[in-house]
């Protein structure tokens, strides 16, 4: 009898990845805040619509300090509407708000401020980044090209 309860288990797992996997993108982005910093992390988007939904996502950021290498946490959050790009993320040195476009969910342009909440003020000022996001064939994280 266990094993059927193992088994069933098993089956809801495989089948919830793959739908997480569906509408999920690896990032890659280059970033100016005060410092160059590179970027790689996980996109999640939810919701149905194509045009309207939010994405969030966990990142590593890379960037040198004091001639070191630094690897940072970040959490983001995205709303997109028809192409606008409105967002947030935090690292433990700095909060920052954006703005910007979306191509398709392929492409994020956006710019923003960095508020430092840490006393070494490594990121603060205004931001400018572009960031790719990369999906397996047939995802449902691209939005559909409308036609008219």
């Amino acid at each position: 009898m266990k094993n059927y309860f193992v088994l069933a288990f098993l089956l809801s797992i495989i089948t919830t990845s793959a739908q997480i996997l569906d509408k999920t993108a690896v990032n890659l982005a280059y970033r100016y805040t005060g410092r160059n910093v590179l970027q790689a992390g996980l996109e999640f988007k939810l919701g149905a619509s194509n045009y309207k939904s939010v994405t969030i996502g966990p990142s590593l950021l890379y960037t040198r300090i004091h001639q070191t290498n630094k690897f940072l946490p970040e959490a983001n959050v995205y709303y997109t509407n028809n192409g606008q790009l409105y967002g947030a993320s935090i690292n433990p040195y700095a909060i920052e708000p954006r703005i910007g476009i979306s191509l398709f969910h392929a492409l994020f342009l956006n710019t923003g401020y960095a508020f430092p909440i840490h006393k070494e003020k490594y990121f603060k000022g205004i931001t400018f980044g572009i960031q790719f996001n990369i999906a397996p064939n047939h995802s449902k994280f691209y939005d559909k090209m409308k036609v008219m």
